[in-house]
């Protein structure tokens, strides 16, 4: 497996976690830890978007919206 798709495995699973916890019963920990995630993924994907096998986990829930 290569180092991008260990990253697009790892910052998929980081977007999940965060989408969990600030859309599950909220306490102010779960804020926390979605902030401090949000906070990470926001400093690495500039990075990671030169990649061209890097897939944006942020568009994924884009078909489901209204």
């Amino acid at each position: 497996m290569s180092l991008v798709e260990e990253l697009n495995g790892y910052v998929d699973f980081c977007y999940d976690y965060m989408v969990e916890m600030r859309d599950t019963k909220s306490s102010e920990y779960k804020l926390g830890v979605a902030d401090g995630l949000a906070q990470a993924l926001e400093m690495l994907y500039p990075y990671l978007e030169d990649y061209p096998e890097f897939i944006d986990p942020r568009h994924k829930y884009d078909k489901f919206k209204m």
